[in-house]
Parts: C-alpha cells; sequence; structure tokens
C-alpha cells in the first residue's frame, strides 16, 4: 500500500467515523433540550452551511482554481431533496433506539436497487440476493414486527424506512446529477446550500406567525449541533470525496461499511442500549446484503451508488 492509498483509507475512515455519530449527536440534541425535528433540521444546515463555503474558500487559496462548470440548479435541487431526507432522519430518530434506526436505514441499498429497476436497468442475480437478505434482516431486527410492535414504535419503523426510501431516491437521482463531475467538493457545497433554503424557509413561517427559533438553551445543546454539522456533516462529506479520489469509488464505498458498525458500537457504549441476539443476527443480514451490493453490480447502478456518500452525508 502506497502513501496515496494509505492517505484514501484514513480519509474514508474519518467519514465513516464523523457519519457514525449522526444518530448519537441527534439523541444527545433531544435528550438536553425541548427541540424537535424541524429545529434540529434549521441548525443543522444553519451551521454547516457556512462552515462548508469556509471550507471551500480555504481549498481554493491552497488548490489550483476549477474551471468546472457545475450544474447548480441541480444541485441545489439535489439539496431540497436532501433537507426532506434529513427532516425525516430526524422525525424516525426522535421515535427509535440509535441501533433500530442504524439497521434498518441500510434498507437503502435494497431500495436503489430496486428504484434501478424503474430507471430502466436490469438486477443481477446477486442484486436480487441482497434484497432477499435485506427483507430477512429487517424482519429480525424487529422481532415484534408480527406482535403488535411491542416495545417499538410503529411509526418510528415507518419512518425510518421512509427515510431509507427517501435516501433511495436521492441517491438514483443525485448519481445522474453528477455524473461526470469531478469536483464533488464544490457539488456537496452547492447541496448543502440547497438544504439552507428549509433554514430560511421555516425561519419566514415561523415569523410570520409569531414564533420565535427556539435557541440553543445551554452549552450541551450547542455541542450536540455543532457536532451534527460539522463532525457529522462538513468533515464527513470532504474526507469522503477526497479518500475516493485516492482509492476509487468502489474500495472507499466498500471500506465506509464501517459506518454503521461503529455506530451500533456507539449506541451501546454511550447510549446504554442493548440489542437482542435476534437483531444482531439481522442487522448481520442487512449488512451482508449491502457489501454483496458493493462487491457485485452491474455497470449501471455501479454509477449510481458509487457516487453516495453516506446515509447521513
Amino acid at each position: 500500500m502506497n502513501r496515496t492509498q494509505r492517505d484514501g483509507l484514513l480519509l474514508i475512515i474519518i467519514a465513516a467515523a464523523g457519519y457514525s455519530f449522526f444518530a448519537i449527536f441527534t439523541k444527545f440534541v433531544y435528550d438536553n433540550s425541548t427541540f424537535g425535528p424541524l429545529d434540529i433540521l434549521v441548525w443543522r444546515f444553519l451551521i454547516s452551511t457556512p462552515i462548508t463555503w469556509g471550507a471551500m474558500a480555504w481549498l481554493r487559496r491552497t488548490q489550483p482554481a476549477s474551471v468546472e462548470r457545475l450544474p447548480r440548479g441541480r444541485l441545489i435541487t439535489m439539496g431540497l431533496l436532501f433537507g426532506v431526507v434529513a427532516m425525516v432522519a430526524f422525525f424516525a430518530v426522535e421515535r427509535l433506539p440509535v441501533s433500530l434506526y442504524t439497521v434498518l436505514i441500510y434498507t437503502y441499498p435494497a431500495m436503489v436497487a430496486i428504484g434501478a429497476i424503474a430507471f430502466g436497468e436490469r438486477l443481477s442475480g446477486h442484486a436480487w440476493l441482497a434484497l432477499g437478505l435485506t427483507l430477512v434482516g429487517v424482519v429480525l431486527t424487529v422481532p415484534n414486527l408480527f406482535n403488535g410492535f411491542e416495545g417499538v414504535d410503529p411509526l418510528g419503523v415507518v419512518l425510518v424506512l421512509a427515510n431509507a426510501a427517501s435516501y433511495a431516491l436521492y441517491i438514483l437521482l443525485s448519481g445522474r446529477v453528477v455524473r461526470g463531475v469531478k469536483n464533488l467538493a464544490a457539488a456537496s457545497a452547492w447541496s448543502i446550500t440547497g438544504s439552507f433554503v428549509y433554514v430560511v424557509l421555516l425561519i419566514a413561517f415561523r415569523a410570520v406567525r409569531g414564533d420565535a427559533t427556539i435557541i440553543p438553551p445551554n452549552l450541551n445543546v450547542w455541542a450536540g449541533l455543532i457536532g451534527l454539522s460539522a463532525i457529522s456533516t462538513v468533515i464527513p462529506i470532504f474526507a469522503f470525496y477526497a479518500g475516493m479520489s485516492r482509492l476509487g469509488a468502489a474500495r472507499a464505498s466498500i471500506i465506509s461499511m464501517l459506518e454503521p458498525v461503529l455506530t451500533l458500537v456507539w449506541a451501546v457504549v454511550i447510549q446504554r442500549e442493548s440489542l437482542q441476539a435476534v437483531q444482531i443476527l439481522g442487522a448481520g443480514f442487512i449488512l451482508a446484503s449491502v457489501v454483496l451490493l458493493q462487491l457485485r453490480r452491474e455497470p449501471p447502478p455501479r454509477a449510481v451508488l458509487d457516487d453516495a456518500p453516506s446515509v447521513a452525508g
């Protein structure tokens, strides 16, 4: 392994570790405030957008300027869609344990495979096998699925699956928008700017109603929001794309599978959550399906999936 590959490996690990704290930071904010999902949505992009453009300004000073023309309008539109993805995620994390959310959200690669059919793409036998593994994994991960969801918020399960479906749609569409784009960091900055539109709309809507935007009430909440915005949004985006440029998309995607594993570790260690043996088995099925989709894909879906940064990106 040469220096470029080592640097790429380190960058992808940094990205996966940053993304793995997404649900942890979100739960931390919920536990230390009266914030709702929309409040976290506002503050996430209110903090991450200027940090992103500040990082872009620094990159322009240290690297040669890119003359590539970006499809800014379409990138901003994808940012609007990602804002919806993030909003649904916050509603889901509010109702579910971090561990269960993490496992179920990783049904999205199988949903991407299903969505590829709607775009006229054929699925290989490996893709169908991965889909089957995912469905089995979902059933095992929610052991009370057929027993009235005892102990599990059914709306939370619906929301996280909707989160996975909306993220799958985001990947399918954004994969086509960024196809051929080389300056992916700048593309991500424009996409985050699209998500920032929700900040403006929500603040304006509350002002019209006479409601003030909730200010973080204490240092714990500020720390959680800054962590969510910087550690689980901005840093992973730049680290992933920098690592991908050194390792290639396929290898970067496989290494990024550390993300759900790390999140489950944080859920047990930090959140003091516990997993049943059957849930661990279900998580194994879902992660196996993700790895299978990363290792063996048809060319068209590969172009779509390889350009996707992360579920929390």
